[in-house]
């Protein structure tokens, strides 16, 4: 896996946290994903859903992974590491809260990839560096409805790790079509999105296309 970020940076699509509720129920969000995923302009997507039963995850997993390999799209999905979960997803996505041994060894045993969240902090990078995950990921970087903001990131994050570790990383919070090239001056891998695609005013499908437009316009600073 870590051989695909030495030749370009992708996106990394967030399912939207309104998924699975009345406004988006999953038939709904599958068509809109399939169309997304037809694209073959999201290379990475992450399952993120809380505050719902782990039946629900699991159907909504399942869905979303058939999508996935027709796509050819890696998918993550986040903090869960049972059996019937790593079946249906090609990598975990921890968060600092959900650490430990036990799920790591649980997540390589699978032969599955792993993500580290790291929020803005040296410390907890050069700690996730001996967990050998596949990548880290830094943010919040802008403001976000996503989710509540505990760490604000800054560009400075990115540029020290890369100065001192060949591991990918993400950015992630907040990141839309307006401020993204923000963090492409710099030599991130992964660009995490989700409202920035999901609420984009003109529709997913555009976002997605302009993402990528701006991802190879600034491909050459990445490749330098």
């Amino acid at each position: 896996m870590n051989n695909l970020f030495k030749k370009k940076r992708y996106l990394y699509l967030i399912t939207p946290s309104n998924l699975l509720t009345k406004k988006l129920p999953l038939k709904k969000y599958l068509e809109i994903l399939n169309n997304v995923l037809k694209t073959k302009k999201v290379k990475f997507l992450q399952l993120r859903l809380k505050n719902k039963s782990r039946s629900q995850i699991l159907e909504a997993l399942k869905k979303i992974s058939f999508l996935c390999k027709k796509n050819k799209t890696i998918l993550f999905i986040n903090d869960y590491v049972d059996d019937n979960f790593l079946n249906f997803c090609d990598g975990v996505h921890l968060g600092q809260k959900d650490l430990s041994k036990k799920k790591i060894n649980k997540i390589f045993s699978k032969k599955k990839f792993l993500g580290v969240t790291c929020h803005n902090s040296k410390n907890l990078a050069k700690k996730a560096l001996g967990l050998k995950p596949n990548y880290i990921s830094f943010g919040s970087f802008f403001k976000t409805n996503t989710k509540k903001i505990k760490y604000k990131a800054k560009v400075e994050n990115i540029d020290w790790f890369k100065k001192k570790f060949s591991l990918p990383c993400a950015a992630i919070g907040g990141i839309r079509i307006e401020n993204c090239e923000k963090i492409l001056k710099t030599k991130c891998n992964l660009l995490a999105v989700s409202a920035g695609v999901w609420d984009y005013k003109k529709g997913p499908i555009k976002a997605i296309k302009l993402f990528h437009k701006i991802l190879n316009k600034n491909h050459e600073n990445f490749s330098k």
